[in-house]
């Protein structure tokens, strides 16, 4: 969309607005808003359903009994990650100490309100501290450009319209990866289950959720297919400035390659040498999380010094019966995940241990088909994941394209008045 300029415009004497519209008003923020802070509230009193809403720094958080607001309001993250981050609220409400409210001491539309201070970028003007604050002052003090306010509803209307058609473009490309993730899934989970032959004659695998699989394929307990497998001790090394990367769960990725191997906790090279007595992870091993994001897989595709975790376990195939590479891919499948949580199900610590792992059953093709399927699958995930970047590339650019016209629309870079109906 192609909009044109205003016919004429003057400078606004403020650094961040530049040029507004010539019949627009220039003031002090703090001159059409007052901002105060929302009073605090604890979580007993906050409950899933209940008369008023409750909002905090990030949007709604639940309901209690009574309230602190009543009407159209604007509300500001004051703190942290949130701080500056735009949300609305109308009736009756309570507005939690972490959120700012802005209250209209000039009749203003509150949708062209709110969409002016989120291209202020407010969270530029924390305070530090303990936790970085909105400074109210200092935000108050902003000048900003006023538009007469039935202009101020037009534009409010025309951001409406057009950032409901971004956002629903955005949400036909997050359902794209949605589907794409579960198509990925399910390629996976038959490759590894039934192979690549869709003639091949199947045989009951005796296991409820792994069903039927290639009768010439065996179906093993994990501890019959590994050479190894372990933890290190179960402590927590000091950190170092610089040394030998330590993985906890959050830190896996699918392969250790797509690790940021510099940005994970560091210990000594002695703490290394001394932890991974027990079990040193090395390339074309699997490592999977038993605790917290419990069946989540890594593949070990280079060599590098590392340790993960006690929270993790280390996993070494005996390459003759079954690669590396293969028993990653069939520990992401859906049937190894069910044959985990069943072992979970049956632990009142509510995580799997290595005795319990190694109880697992496992379907073992031939070597040879082993490495059929891994091909397949590394050609089929590329594809698949190709797909994934390339929707997320164009979630970024139309969010991107959102902010640009909210901020070309509330500053007067744009004039949209002949874009919206009368």
């Amino acid at each position: 969309m192609s909009l044109p300029r205003y016919p004429k415009y003057k400078d606004s004497g403020v650094e961040w607005l530049g040029e507004v519209p010539g019949h627009w008003e220039v003031c002090a923020l703090k001159r059409i808003v007052n901002m105060q802070s929302g009073e605090s509230i604890t979580g007993e009193s906050i409950e899933e359903t209940g008369e008023y809403q409750v909002f905090g720094g990030n949007g709604l958080r639940g309901y209690t009994s009574a309230f602190t607001h009543d009407g159209n309001f604007v509300l500001i993250g004051r703190q942290g990650a949130l701080c500056g981050n735009i949300n609305y609220a109308s009736g009756k409400f309570w507005a939690s100490e972490h959120a700012v409210v802005a209250t209209p001491i000039k009749q203003v539309n509150h949708i062209w309100l709110g969409e002016m201070l989120r291209a202020m970028n407010l969270n530029q003007y924390s305070v530090a501290a303990a936790q970085p604050g909105l400074s109210v002052d200092l935000v108050g003090r902003l000048g900003i450009g006023l538009p007469p306010l039935p202009e101020q509803t037009q534009i409010a209307a025309f951001l409406d319209r057009e950032t409901a058609k971004i956002d629903e473009l955005v949400a036909e490309q997050r359902r794209l990866m949605e589907l794409l993730k579960e198509k990925r899934q399910a390629v996976i989970s038959h490759a590894v289950t039934r192979g690549l032959n869709p003639d091949a004659p199947l045989k009951p695998s005796g296991i409820e959720w792994l069903g039927d699989v290639p009768e010439h394929w065996g179906v093993k307990g994990m501890r019959y297919i590994l050479d190894a497998i372990g933890d290190v001790d179960h402590f927590m090394p000091q950190s170092v400035e610089r040394g030998v990367p330590y993985l906890m769960t959050g830190d896996l990725k699918e392969l250790i390659s797509d690790v940021s191997l510099d940005d994970c906790k560091q210990v000594s090279r002695n703490d290394y040498l001394e932890l991974s007595k027990r079990i040193k992870s090395s390339k074309g091993d699997v490592i999977m999380a038993r605790y917290a994001t419990i069946g989540t897989t890594m593949y070990v595709d280079i060599d590098v010094d590392f340790l993960v975790s006690y929270s993790c376990v280390t996993l070494k195939t005996n390459h003759s019966k079954v690669s590396g590479l293969y028993l990653f891919h069939y520990m992401t499948s859906d049937a190894f995940r069910q044959g985990v949580n069943n072992q979970i199900n049956t632990n009142t610590q509510g995580n799997v241990g290595i005795k319990d792992l190694q109880h697992v059953k496992v379907a073992v093709p031939p070597i040879n088909e082993q490495t059929s399927i891994t091909a397949f699958l590394d050609t089929k995930i590329a594809k698949f994941d190709t797909l994934t970047t390339e929707a997320q590339h164009a979630i970024a650019l139309l969010q991107e394209r959102r902010t640009t016209l909210i901020s070309a629309a509330v500053t007067g870079q744009i004039d949209v008045r002949g874009a919206v109906a009368v």
